[in-house]
C-alpha cells in the first residue's frame, strides 16, 4: 500500500510517546508540509522512558524526546491530556480527564498507543514504573534500609533491582522462572546474571506470586514477604483496548503489513503494533516502525530492516541483546573484558547478549540484520577474533 505525501492534508497520531515522536521527526524530514496533530493521555511533551529505570535517582526532569531525536516541537499540533475512547471514519474520539468527550478528524490516522503495565486487578497499592509520575512516586519511597519487593526478573525488574540496592535499600526480587530473564534466555546466561545479583545483596526468589499488596507478597506457596515497597514489573500490553477486536492480534497487538498499515489511511507503530503476529516492544523497534510508516504515508522506499536490540544497565554493566533469543539455543561463551553470549540453534546464531563488549555489539547488529546467520563455533568462540571471521568462507 504506497501513498503520496502531498496528498494527505492532515495526519493524526494518537499516542505521545518514542513512536509518535519519531512518526513526526521522520515525517517532517522527508519533506511533509501538512498538519500533523498529536494526541496523548500524557500531560507533557514526549519523553524518552528508559532513564525512568536507569536514572531514577540521577534526573530531575524527563529527557526530552523531541531535541533527542531533531523534531521542532513547534512543528507538530500536540493534543495533550486527551485519551482515544473510539475509532470512527477518518476520525477519533477522545476523553480528557473531565469525562468530556472530543472528535479529532484527520485524512491519516496513525496509531501510536504504546503498552502499559499489566499487574494483575486485585494486586492493590503496589507501584509500577512507566511514566514520569511513575518515577517519582517510587523515587520517593526508595529510601535506605525501605525493605522492596520486585516482582518480575525482566529488564524492568533488573533495572530496578541495581538502582534500588544502590540507594541502599533492601531489594527482593521475586519471578517464577528458576533465573532472571528466563523466559527469554538459555539457563546459563541467566545463572551468570543471577551471580550478579547475589554478589550486590538482592536475594532472588524463584517462586509464582499468588498475590500483592502495598505491604507485600505472597508466594505461591503461602509464604508472605513483607514488604515497605511493592513494584510489579510482571510486563505490559498494548493499550488497544479501545480498537475494534477485528484488527488485533490474541495478545492485542493491532495487526500490520510490513509497511505498518492497518487498513486504508490507517496505520500503527511502536509497542501497540505487530508484524507478522511478531511485537517488537524496545526503543529501536518502535523507531524503525515509525520510520517505515513514515516511508508509507511519504510514498518512498522504506528504510531496511534492522537486528532488534535492546540496550539495558544492570548493576553496573552495559547489556544488550541483540537478534531474537530463546531459552532452548545453544550456548557459547566469548569472554575477554567482559563476555557475550552467543545463542545457536544448530549451526545457525539466532541472537546474543554482550556484556560491556561493543565491539561485538556492532558485529552483532551486522549480522543478524537479516535474520539468524551461519557461523563455525569454535571460531566465533575466540574473542581475540572478530565474529566476521566465522562466517563460512
Amino acid at each position: 500500500m504506497v501513498h503520496d505525501g502531498a496528498r494527505i492534508p492532515a495526519i493524526l497520531v494518537v499516542g505521545g510517546g518514542l513512536a509518535a515522536t519519531a512518526l513526526a521527526g521522520s515525517l517532517r524530514a522527508g519533506g511533509f508540509a501538512g498538519r500533523i496533530v498529536v494526541a496523548s493521555d500524557e500531560t507533557r511533551l514526549p519523553y524518552d522512558r528508559p532513564p525512568l529505570t536507569k536514572e531514577l535517582f540521577t534526573r530531575d526532569s524527563p529527557v526530552d524526546l523531541c531535541t533527542d531525536l531533531g523534531l521542532d516541537p513547534a512543528a507538530v499540533e500536540w493534543r495533550l491530556g486527551l485519551r482515544a475512547t473510539r475509532l470512527r471514519a477518518g476520525a477519533v474520539e477522545f476523553a480528557d480527564a473531565d469525562g468530556r468527550s472530543e472528535v479529532l478528524a484527520a485524512d491519516a490516522v496513525v496509531l501510536a498507543t504504546g503498552a502499559r503495565p499489566a499487574p494483575p486487578p486485585a494486586w492493590q497499592g503496589v507501584h509500577v514504573l512507566s511514566t514520569w509520575d511513575d518515577a517519582q512516586r517510587l523515587r520517593s519511597r526508595l529510601t535506605p534500609g525501605a525493605g522492596v519487593v520486585v516482582v518480575g526478573a525482566g529488564w524492568i525488574g533488573l533495572e530496578l533491582a541495581g538502582t534500588a540496592t544502590a540507594a541502599g535499600a533492601r531489594v527482593t526480587l521475586v519471578d517464577g522462572a528458576a533465573r532472571p530473564l528466563g523466559a527469554l534466555l538459555p539457563a546459563p546466561v541467566g545463572a551468570r546474571i543471577a551471580t550478579w545479583l547475589a554478589d550486590a545483596g538482592v536475594t532472588l526468589v524463584p517462586r509464582g506470586v499468588s498475590g500483592a499488596s502495598a505491604t507485600g507478597v505472597r508466594l505461591d506457596d503461602g509464604t508472605h514477604l513483607p514488604a515497605d515497597v511493592v513494584v510489579a514489573a510482571v510486563g505490559a500490553r498494548p493499550a488497544t483496548g479501545w480498537l475494534p477486536g477485528r484488527w488485533l492480534a490474541p495478545l492485542g497487538h493491532v495487526r500490520v503489513d510490513d509497511r505498518q498499515a492497518v487498513a486504508d489511511g490507517l496505520w500503527a507503530i511502536g509497542d501497540c503494533a505487530a508484524v507478522a503476529g511478531l511485537p517488537d516492544q524496545h526503543w529501536n523497534a518502535a523507531v524503525a516502525s515509525a520510520q517505515r510508516c513514515a516511508a508509507a504515508i511519504l510514498g518512498t522506499e522504506p528504510p531496511a530492516r534492522r537486528a532488534p536490540t535492546v540496550f539495558s544497565a544492570i548493576l553496573g554493566r552495559a547489556v544488550d541483546l541483540v537478534g531474537r533469543p530463546s531459552p532452548a539455543l545453544d550456548v557459547v561463551w566469548r569472554e575477554e573484558r567482559g563476555w557475550t553470549a552467543l545463542l545457536f540453534q544448530g549451526d545457525s546464531l539466532a541472537a546474543g547478549l554482550t556484556v560491556d563488549r561493543p565491539r561485538d555489539v556492532a558485529a552483532l547488529r551486522r549480522l543478524l540484520a537479516d535474520g539468524p546467520a551461519r557461523l563455525g563455533r569454535d571460531t566465533a568462540a575466540d574473542p581475540a577474533r572478530p565474529l566476521r571471521d566465522a562466517l563460512p568462507a
